[in-house]
């Protein structure tokens, strides 16, 4: 019943031209968004693409209208309107105000992904920097993250290492940033350090396969092979048919262990 009273009133703001406010509006939109994002999760994007314009007819100044908009054509692969709602996403964002806060600061880290992704860095990290400026943003982990990523990818470990160790002090729990951080200390040969690193992302996050394998790398380096063989065995048991899988089964071979 909900559903139908939500489309009556759509029709009847559509065909009376009355002046509705932005929260009257919002009523709308939103719930529409909800089941655009359920569809994206079913990766039904046509779906979610009919949800989303009808979100934007009944409130076109709703940015989590334009930012899903955003995830749509990203999950398509289609860069420009991609770019093109996040920067919509942008110019309404203060019309949520405390409903969403840091909405601009979420739009922009997307923006930083999607141009990272593009291969434009400088451009990203102008981006990542932009979604820190608003205090209010509730996960500046993440931009600080993909700062991190950036100056890895460009060999500026001292950068990147600034970056994910404010990421890690924002949130001490973020499994990625620990991951990323044992990467810089291995460029740095800081086995003892990335191995460290290694395990708090491990305790954080049990299932992260690629910081088992990393972990067991360096265990095999150091010549540590039962605590290499522990690691090998569950990424074999976290990625049976993957690529990670059969690479940790051809290792445990090689050392004469089972799977």
């Amino acid at each position: 019943m909900k559903k139908y009273t939500c489309f009556f009133v759509i029709i009847i703001l559509l065909v009376s031209g009355c002046a509705a406010s932005f929260k009257e509006r919002r009523d709308i939109s939103r719930p529409l968004v909800d089941l655009a994002l359920e569809k994206l999760r079913n990766r039904d994007v046509q779906g979610a693409l009919i949800d989303l314009k009808k979100a934007k007819d009944a409130n076109p100044e709703d940015p989590e209208v334009y930012y899903t908009f955003a995830l749509a054509y990203w999950s398509s692969n289609k860069t420009k309107k991609t770019l093109y709602y996040l920067d919509k996403a942008v110019e309404y964002s203060g019309k949520l105000e405390f409903e969403r806060p840091g909405m601009a600061s979420k739009a922009y880290n997307l923006k930083g992904v999607v141009l990272f992704q593009g291969g434009k860095k400088d451009k990203a990290v102008l981006a990542f920097k932009k979604a820190l400026e608003d205090e209010l943003y509730p996960t500046p982990e993440y931009p600080l993250y993909n700062l991190g990523e950036v100056y890895i990818s460009e060999g500026k470990l001292d950068e990147a290492k600034k970056y994910l160790d404010e990421a890690i002090k924002h949130n001490y729990h973020y499994a990625p940033a620990w991951e990323a951080l044992a990467r810089v200390y291995m460029a740095k040969k800081d086995t003892s350090a990335a191995i460290s690193s290694l395990r708090h992302a491990i305790l954080e996050f049990p299932a992260f396969t690629e910081a088992h394998m990393e972990l067991a790398t360096l265990y095999l380096k150091a010549g540590d092979t039962n605590d290499a063989v522990k690691h090998l065995r569950k990424v074999v048991e976290l990625d049976r048919s993957g690529p990670l899988g059969d690479m940790a089964r051809k290792r445990l071979k090689e050392l004469g262990m089972r799977p």
